[in-house]
């Protein structure tokens, strides 16, 4: 008797489906181990992997005082980097806050603040996906036909995610 082929529909497929505490085990698991691992590729020779696209992001707890860092995908038009996140670690990037990145192995010190038009931010967040599709997917921004409507960036915006404005200075 031969053996079946092994179920690879979605619900088999993803740690998503897991029962109850190895399933949230696993959503914390993935996102340190993608982080560590893309944290230690930005800062070796290995860089250029990610680094066109992806940087190393340190910030200080506007609270607590800690240095923070995170890696980040970034789109770049000469000293400005703008960013995207949902989660609430954006607070800590106001009021010019002083940040320090790491772009393709060179350091640089730069000042955050969050775009505040709505719209403005919806135009960097489109260069943004641009330039890093895969974005999109944790991002719940809802891509059809390959494109991304104006309309879905206005309700992503509108729904708390933020682009921050880094404007830099190289660091000596």
């Amino acid at each position: 008797m031969g053996r079946t082929a092994p179920d690879l529909t979605a619900k088999s497929a993803g740690y998503r489906y897991l029962p109850g505490r190895a399933s949230r085990l696993m959503n914390r698991f993935v996102p340190m181990a993608v982080k560590a691992f893309f944290m230690v590729v930005l800062h070796t020779p290995l860089h250029p992997l990610l680094s066109s696209r992806w940087a190393s992001l340190e910030f200080t707890g506007r609270k607590t005082g800690k240095v923070y860092h995170t890696p980040i995908a970034y789109y770049r038009e000469d000293d400005r980097v703008w960013i995207t996140t949902g989660s609430p670690w954006w607070r800590n990037l106001r009021n010019g806050a002083p940040v320090r990145l790491l772009i393709r192995l060179r350091a640089y010190e730069g000042t955050a603040d969050p775009v505040a038009d709505p719209a403005q931010a919806a135009h960097r967040l489109r260069q943004i996906l641009d330039s890093v599709p895969i974005l999109a997917y944790p991002g719940d921004v809802r891509i059809v036909g390959g494109q991304v409507s104006d309309a879905e960036l206005d309700r992503v915006i509108a729904a708390g995610r933020k682009v921050i404005e880094i404007r830099l200075r190289r660091r000596t």
